[in-house]
């Protein structure tokens, strides 16, 4: 029964360790793109907080150029969200 318990513990760890987004994922670029962006809007949120997301999608009309092009370089975000639902003028990659 405990190895039962403990084969299942360790396997929705690692489910979890491969679906949550973490601090580690997000690169370099978009963290230092993106600095003034989350501390002006989401700074309530920790890096590894899935909530953070969210609130940098819905603070998304508002986030620096830099910002939304490191994001859409990174693939964080999709070239169509930034410039369709978040209003912003981006050339596109060719």
């Amino acid at each position: 029964m405990v190895v039962r318990v403990l084969s299942m513990l360790t396997f929705v760890a690692a489910f979890l360790a491969t679906t949550l987004p973490s601090a580690a994922q997000y690169s370099e670029v978009v963290k230092r793109s993106c600095r003034n962006d989350y501390k002006r809007s989401c700074s309530t949120y920790a890096l590894d907080d899935p909530g953070l997301r969210k609130c940098m999608d819905k603070a998304g009309p508002s986030l620096s150029r830099n910002c939304v092009i490191a994001l859409v370089n990174s693939g964080e975000v999709s070239y169509q969200r930034a410039t369709t639902r978040w209003g912003h003028k981006l050339k596109k990659a060719r």
